[in-house]
Formats: structure tokens, sequence, C-alpha cells
């Protein structure tokens, strides 16, 4: 009995210790007069499990206090919070404008457009072992605002539940709204789809909401699984004319058509990014990424009858006039010629693979494998392909996705 009792002993101890968490609480307030945001970390059960937070806070940020101790070490900033939790407090400019001169983040007063990872400080953290974060986020707004996060909402329906299982110190990142905002929610293939922007500005959220209503299940069934949320913002100049995704949400420009001329959807495209999260693992591996999300772009379409077998061909030759000067894919970046011709080499891999398993398998299948794996070098991505197709594809022997030398050495052992 004693060595029962014992046995029962140490195993709850294991799972308690496995099971240890600390309590996190993100808070962002806004003040419009200075376009700037005050943020809050608070600490709350669990500080125990907790030894200390380095922190990175780029030039956006300013005032940054905390309970216990900092020290400013280089860009890092090291917080040795008290015995008994405390808070780390920062104000961040929420305004990020790229090269050109069109804004990532915006904030003209009335509403705020911005990503998480803009205002809450990515940290290095050292725990006891095995412990996990279990963290929420509060947007504290005046009464007449409105907002939407990436995330699903406790009971209380304004405090959300921020949870990345691929993190053990969770922090909100993904686009949020905040202002004088309007909103709709539909549940579509199991997901909540909540579509925001400013009000008055003509976002065609119904438009949308018909659109993703027979693409989004379509998607389920090509990858597998959709996230809880799917948060689509969209607003007007003077932020960036495209399509910019993120975890669990995306944005797109109030003037993007869900469907271009050419046939291809960006809405499609960046959707693909959000749900699969796959991307290259090198710096010339981009084309995968990029590559894959406008071959679902058209493929969803074509699926689903938003175009015919004759439109469908169409564009694939247009895709390929556009991406016929490219002799490699292995650049550092995807231009849209070396995006256009990748669809066309997944489109060649699609068809062997279904040529060599009797149409039992397709690219679906090489797709999810990738999506379990996120970042893939073009070595895995080829890899893979056959390993689903059970044989060598032609496709993928081809000067346009060859594997560097220098690259086969480094791959050895």
């Amino acid at each position: 009995m004693s060595r029962f009792l014992i046995t029962v002993a140490t195993l709850l101890w294991s799972l308690a210790a496995h099971a240890a968490h600390y309590d996190l609480t993100w808070r962002l307030s806004f003040d419009p007069k200075t376009r700037t945001a005050l943020g809050t970390l608070e600490l709350g059960q669990g500080r125990d499990q907790l030894r200390t937070l380095d922190f990175e806070f780029p030039a956006a940020y300013s005032e940054v206090r905390a309970d216990g101790e900092l020290k400013h070490k280089g860009k890092r900033t090291l917080w040795t919070p008290p015995a008994k939790g405390g808070s780390l407090r920062w104000r961040v400019r929420i305004e990020e404008t790229r090269a050109n001169g069109s804004y990532r983040s915006y904030f003209p007063g009335d509403w705020a457009l911005f990503r998480g990872d803009r205002v809450f400080p990515r940290a290095i953290v050292r725990t006891l072992k095995g412990a996990q974060s279990r963290a929420r986020l509060i947007l504290d707004i005046p009464r007449s605002w409105h907002l939407d996060t990436p995330y699903l909402t406790e009971a209380d329906g304004t405090t959300f539940i921020v949870d990345d299982p691929d993190r053990g110190f969770d922090r909100p990142v993904g686009w949020m709204l905040v202002g004088d905002v309007g909103t709709r929610r539909e549940i579509i293939a199991g997901t909540e789809i909540s579509l925001a922007a400013p009000k008055d500005e003509g976002m065609r959220r119904m438009d949308m909401l018909a659109f993703l209503n027979f693409t989004l299940p379509a998607m389920k069934d090509a990858y597998g699984a959709l996230p809880p949320k799917i948060l689509i913002v969209s607003a007007p100049d003077p932020m960036w004319r495209g399509g910019l995704s993120a975890p669990r949400s995306l944005y797109l420009h109030l003037d993007r058509p869900m469907i271009s001329e050419n046939a291809t959807s960006t809405l499609l495209h960046e959707l693909t990014h959000v749900i699969t999260r796959i991307r290259g693992q090198n710096d010339d591996d981009d084309w995968l990424a990029e590559g894959l999300a406008e071959y679902y772009a058209v493929e969803l379409l074509h699926r689903t009858g938003g175009m015919t077998d004759a439109r469908y061909q169409h564009t694939l030759d247009w895709l390929a006039g556009w991406g016929k000067k490219v002799k490699s894919l292995r650049a550092e970046r995807s231009s849209a010629e070396t995006t256009a011709r990748a669809v066309l080499l997944l489109v060649a891999v699609d068809e062997e693979i279904r040529k060599a398993t009797d149409g039992r398998k397709d690219f679906d299948d090489v797709t999810r494998k990738l999506m379990r794996e996120r970042k893939v070098s073009t070595k895995e991505f080829i890899e893979i392909s056959e390993k689903v197709a059970g044989r060598k594809l032609k496709a993928l022997d081809s000067p346009a996705v060859a594997i560097k030398p220098q690259q086969q050495q480094l791959s050895v052992g």
C-alpha cells in the first residue's frame, strides 16, 4: 500500500509540475492626441514560475517602467519582477510607414489599425522547467468605440483569450482594429469569421461573407483544419494598398477586389498564408510560400465553381506568360513573376501526383504535410512531394528549383 501511495504521489507531483502555469494580462489603452498607446503587462498567479523576462523595445517604444528591477543592456531590457508579481508599462507609437510612404499601422484619432506585435514587445522568458503561460488581453477604449482582435473572448465578451500552442510565453499578435468601426461576424465551416473596417468607408462585408461561405469550406477540405477565429480588417488610404497576413488575421485595403481581373484572389492568397502558416526556411525558399498561396488563390476558385474550366486554363496560360522569363525560383524574395512561375510548377506537381497514385492523392496531401513543418526548405518540399507521389517527379527535376551545391553539403548529417 505504501509503495502504491508513493507511486500515486509521485505521479500527481509530476502532473502538477508539468501543468505549472503563470498568468499574464496584457492591456492597451489609447491616446488619440499623441497617436500612441499605453501598454501594460501584469503578472498574476504563478509568478514563482518566472525568473526573468528579457524584452526587446524598438524605437517606437518609450517611457518603459516596471515594478521590480529593470536593467538596460544595449537594445535589450531585462525585467526581474517582484516576488508577488507586478507590472511592466510602456508607451508605443502606433503609426508605422513603409518605404513608399504608405502606412502599415495607422491611428488618425477616431480609429486605430495595427498588429499586436507592433504594440506588445517581444520577450525571451526564463521560467521553471515546463511552465506555460495563461494569457488574456484587455483593450481599454472609450464607450463609443468598438474593437476586434484575432482571439476568441471569455464569457464576459470583452476579455480575449491569448493562446498560441507553439509558444510557452503567449503574446498578442495579429491584426487589431479599435475605434469608430463596424463589424460583421458569422460562423463558417466551424470558424468565427469577423469582418471589420472604419465605419462608412465602403467595406463590402456582405459580399465578402458570401464569397467566404463557398470558399472557406473548400479551404477546410484542402488544409484539413481552420483556426477557431479569423479576423479580416480593411481600411482606406493612406494604409498600404495591398494585403498582409498575420496569425489568425489579415489586412486587405478597401480598394482591393476579392477577385482580380487576372482571376487570382488576394483574399484567398492571404487566407492561405493565415491558415497554413507555411514559410520558407532559407532566404531563397520564399517562392514556396508565395507560390503555394497563389496556387490556391486560383485553384480554390476553380474547385468551388468560381470560374469555368476554360477560364481556369486561360488564367494558367496568363500566369505562364507572366513568368516565362523566370529561370530560377530560388530568389531572396519571390517577385510577382517568380510567384506566377511557381504556380505552374505546383500545378504540374499536382498532376503528376494524381497520375502516380491513380487519383488517390493530390497536392493537398503535400500541403497538409508542409503545414505540420511550418518552415520548409525547397529540399524538404521536394522530398515530401515525392514521398506523397511514391516516386520521383519530373516537374521537380528542374533548374527552377535546383538545390545549390553548398546547400546539399550543409544538409548532410
